[in-house]
C-alpha cells in the first residue's frame, strides 16, 4: 500500500482528537458542538460541527446559544432594547418562536466544517475512539509489511546480479604473461630450459668447421 494513500487515514483522525480535546478540555476560548439538523442549511449542514467564539458575536452572524437547556445554532438577527434577541434559521420561513437574553448567548460561529460533526459525535462514544485507534494501528502494520514485501525483492535482485560472476585478474605494473611458444600452458608453469649455445657447443661447432676445411 502507497504512502500516499495512507497518510489521510492516519493524519486527519489524528487532527480531530486532538482538536476535540483541545476544545473540550476549554484550554482555548472556543467550544465546539454538532450541529444535528437542516434549520441552517446551506450555509451549515447538518452533521457539520460548529466553532464558537466564547462571548463575541454580532448581529447577521450565525451563532449558538442556550434555550432551555439546549444548544441551538441560529443567525442572529437582531438585539432589541430590552436585550432580548431574535434568531432564524437560514433554512427557515419565520424567526425562531422563543427570545432569550444577550447572557444565553455562548459566541458567534467563526467555522463549520461539514461532516466532522459526525466524527465528534462518533469520537464520544468510547467504543468509536478505540476503534480508530485500533485502525491507525492496523495501517500501520500493513503499510509496515507491504514496505517490507517491496524491499525483499529488490534486496534478491541485487545479490542474483552479483553472484555467479568470475572475478577479472588483475595485472600489477610489471608483471607480463607467459609466451606459450615456451611451452608453458597456464599462469605460474615454468617452460623448460632452453638448450645452452655458448661453452663446449660452441667450440665443437668450431673444431668440426676447422676439420672440414683441412680435409678439402
Amino acid at each position: 500500500m502507497k504512502a500516499k494513500t495512507l497518510v489521510p487515514w492516519l493524519v486527519v483522525p489524528l487532527v480531530l482528537a486532538t482538536l476535540f480535546v483541545l476544545v473540550v478540555s476549554g484550554v482555548l476560548p472556543y467550544k465546539l458542538y454538532v450541529v444535528h439538523t437542516g434549520s441552517m442549511s446551506p450555509t451549515i449542514p447538518s452533521r457539520s460541527a460548529v466553532i464558537v467564539r466564547e462571548h463575541q458575536y454580532r448581529v447577521g452572524e450565525p451563532i449558538s446559544f442556550v434555550v432551555n437547556g439546549a444548544v441551538i445554532t441560529h443567525r442572529l438577527v437582531a438585539i432589541g432594547t430590552d436585550g432580548m434577541i431574535t434568531t432564524k434559521g437560514d433554512a427557515n420561513a419565520t424567526p425562531d418562536p422563543w427570545h432569550v437574553p444577550t447572557s444565553s448567548i455562548i459566541g458567534g460561529v467563526i467555522a463549520s466544517p461539514p461532516e466532522v460533526g459526525y466524527w465528534l459525535t462518533y469520537l464520544k462514544n468510547p467504543l468509536g475512539l478505540a476503534s480508530i485507534l485500533a485502525s491507525i494501528v492496523l495501517l500501520w502494520e500493513v503499510w509496515s509489511l507491504a514496505g517490507a514485501a517491496t524491499r525483499e525483492p529488490q534486496s534478491g535482485a541485487s545479490k542474483a546480479g552479483s553472484g555467479g560472476l568470475t572475478p577479472a585478474v588483475g595485472l600489477t605494473s610489471g608483471a607480463t604473461l607467459p609466451d606459450s611458444r615456451d611451452g608453458a600452458d597456464s599462469i605460474g608453469e615454468e617452460p623448460p630450459p632452453r638448450p645452452e649455445r655458448g661453452g663446449e657447443g660452441q667450440r665443437a661447432v668450431f673444431v668440426d668447421e676447422i676439420q672440414r676445411r683441412q680435409a678439402s
